[in-house]
């Protein structure tokens, strides 16, 4: 890469990342102000804890179907 693509993935990178804050960052603040530091701190993990158990349950789930597939109609193979 040229010294000029390096600068317009740059550019791309700090684009994306502020609009993210200008839509993330008001969500947060308004939180904040309504419930106070430490109502935001609970509405926050809690959230990052459904997001983590949605993740969960989207990757472990499926592949536990697909096991049990093969589990009941490969029996005749084996």
């Amino acid at each position: 890469m040229t010294n000029m693509e390096d600068d317009e993935l740059f550019r791309q990178r700090i684009i994306v990342l502020v609009i993210l804050l200008l839509i993330i960052g008001p969500i947060f603040l308004y939180v904040y102000l309504d419930r106070g530091a430490e109502g935001f701190t609970d509405w926050f993990f809690n959230g990052i804890i459904g997001l983590m158990f949605t993740g969960f349950i989207f990757i472990f789930i499926p592949t536990q179907f697909g096991k049990l597939y093969h589990k009941l109609f490969n029996k005749n193979e084996e």
